[in-house]
């Protein structure tokens, strides 16, 4: 089974709210989810949508059709019927349908026989209460739930969980009407799938709490941040935590020097942003990379260019991140693709900043970054900071040239002897400026070996590949990883290559793409920036036998099921 309910209305009316409890219910009972959540900009009276998308099968993945919706008015409802499946079923207020029927005509007969205009109720099944109060979407709500026979004990417990003591007056409010509805209002047309109570409740995560959560269980020690969508709620869960020390800062200058100070001092650092305000921050990052300050950077995308269209999902800023500041350097970007991986991420970012004293690019895009979902095993977070030095020299060298792979020891501020000096010249070993030229090849040398071999020295892979017999490989990043899986799971003569770290890149790769027939690039932006990048990075276009193709969208939308359905014609 597989269920797509979508919830819509405008922002201010609690849709959030009734998106977490239907969410809460399926994972209580057993069903694996995520959700697309769609909000434009403009705050007020502007039509949202919040999709859930059910599975008793393991599998998460997203669609453009609606087998359930929730509208709580006229013109949430007309906004949203041609996404709907024939036969779905519209829970809405009597009187808004009314209201729409008498409005556009929709019930009136056809002569042309136009499907989309046929008399809605030949279409779709509605289920309409008459309500007369401000609580439409908690009525709805509960009419949905008696249509599929779930627990009212559920229902109530899911409330009290979502709202909590803090809401005590809305919680007793809820379940007043839980009870109504179960008692009075009469379903006529029984729903066809048969929800049940698997018994095995399944936690639900979102990708920006779990890239904190891991980085916390990690040891973060310092967050800063100005709110910008996607990445706000990233400070919103170090807030919630109370765990790590936090800064809001005025702008983006002040929040990734605020972070560079504190890895300075010894402290795993992280900040983050979207793509219009890290374009303030390249000249600090270029500093990090001068001083060998580790960092950790979220960089979430939203369409872009400027501010543009910045509720919506597009992934444009692979390029920024792959080249995020002036110099010669490297760096690391990593490119979470689950929410389980996200966790997993978020503590493996500060390790590898620590670990190889450089800066990591955590990349991550709207759709991602307010997905919901349930999640499996999280995979044990670990500390690695590499060679830490209790016990200095009096000549202390915080930057020695003769270090293994060229990562220097590091010491805890306040330790005997610890101290150096941090500029933004060129260096020598105890940090002093220096335009010497023999040390300033001896450094540049230095800093590009850290990253030498990279995945050689480390247990893990840069890619995963799934289906790995099949000739028709789909490369994709991110959460289109959910939907991409669902696809080939249908169609076995495609696989799929999930791309992990961007830079460095896997070498391991090359390999894998060279033995198949067709690869076909699925990425969220009009000049195909994934496909640019590895195609030149490991030179494919020489591979004769290979034919290279794309599959891109910029239309602010993610990729759905029915995307991925062109690539078999």
């Amino acid at each position: 089974m597989h269920l797509n309910i979508r919830i819509t209305w405008a922002a201010w009316a609690w849709v959030n709210s009734t998106v977490d409890i239907i969410a809460a219910i399926f994972a209580r009972l057993g069903y694996d989810l995520i959700t697309d959540i769609e909000y434009e900009s403009r705050i007020k009276w502007w039509v949202n949508y919040f999709d859930v998308s059910v599975s008793d099968n393991w599998s998460k993945f997203l669609t453009k059709k609606v087998d359930l919706l929730l509208a709580f008015n006229a013109e949430s409802l007309e906004r949203q019927l041609s996404s709907l499946k024939d036969g779905a079923t519209i829970i809405v207020n009597k009187k808004h349908l009314e209201k729409l029927l008498g409005n556009s005509g929709l019930n009136s007969d056809n002569e042309n026989g136009n499907e989309n205009i046929r008399p809605l109720q030949e279409r779709f099944n509605f289920l309409t209460p008459e309500i007369d109060d401000k609580y439409d979407n908690t009525y709805l709500l509960w009419v949905m739930a008696k249509f599929m026979w779930i627990s009212a004990e559920i229902i109530n417990e899911k409330l009290e969980e979502v709202f909590g003591k803090k809401w005590e007056a809305v919680v007793k409010l809820n379940q007043a009407v839980v009870e109504n509805i179960y008692n009075t209002f009469e379903i006529t047309k029984a729903c066809e799938y048969k929800i049940v109570d698997k018994k095995n409740e399944l936690e639900i995560n979102y990708w920006n709490k779990a890239i904190i959560d891991g980085a916390t269980a990690s040891g973060l020690e310092f967050y800063s941040a100005y709110p910008m969508t996607p990445a706000s709620t990233l400070l919103t869960e170090v807030v919630k935590q109370n765990k790590v020390k936090y800064i809001q800062n005025e702008d983006e200058i002040a929040v990734v020097n605020s972070a560079i100070w504190a890895s300075f001092t010894w402290a795993r650092a992280m900040c983050g942003t979207s793509g219009g305000w890290f374009a303030l921050m390249t000249e600090a990052l270029s500093f990090a990379v001068q001083a060998e300050f580790p960092i950790v950077v979220v960089l979430a995308q939203r369409a872009g260019p400027s501010t543009w269209t910045p509720t919506y999902h597009e992934a444009w800023d692979l390029n920024f991140a792959l080249n995020p500041t002036f110099g010669d350097f490297e760096h690391v970007v990593m490119y979470p693709s689950t929410l389980e991986e996200s966790y997993y991420f978020g503590w493996l970012a500060l390790n590898i900043a620590d670990k190889y004293q450089t800066q990591v690019i955590f990349l991550t895009d709207k759709q991602a970054a307010e997905l919901n979902g349930t999640v499996w095993e999280m995979q044990t977070a670990v500390v690695d900071r590499w060679v830490i030095l209790a016990n200095p020299p009096a000549d202390y060298k915080r930057y020695d040239l003769s270090a293994e792979y060229g990562i220097s020891p590091r010491v805890k501020v306040g330790t005997v002897n610890w101290d150096f000096i941090a500029t933004s010249y060129e260096h020598d070993e105890y940090g002093a400026t220096t335009e010497n030229s023999d040390l300033k090849k001896a450094f540049t040398e230095k800093r590009w070996k850290k990253l030498e071999n990279f995945f050689e020295r480390e247990w893990y892979k840069g890619y995963e590949v799934v289906n790995p017999s099949a000739k028709k490989m789909l490369i994709v990043t991110s959460f289109t990883s959910y939907t991409a899986r669902e696809f080939i799971k249908n169609n076995p003569e495609f696989g799929l290559i999930i791309i992990k770290f961007l830079k460095p890149l896997d070498a391991r790769l090359r390999d894998e793409i060279a033995s198949k027939e067709e690869i076909i690039f699925i990425e969220s932006n009009f000049s195909g920036q994934l496909e640019k990048y590895i195609t030149n990075e490991f030179g494919l276009k020489y591979i004769e036998w290979l034919k290279i193709s794309n599959l891109r969208k910029y239309d602010l939308f993610p990729f759905y099921i029915e995307d991925f359905e062109t690539l078999k014609k």
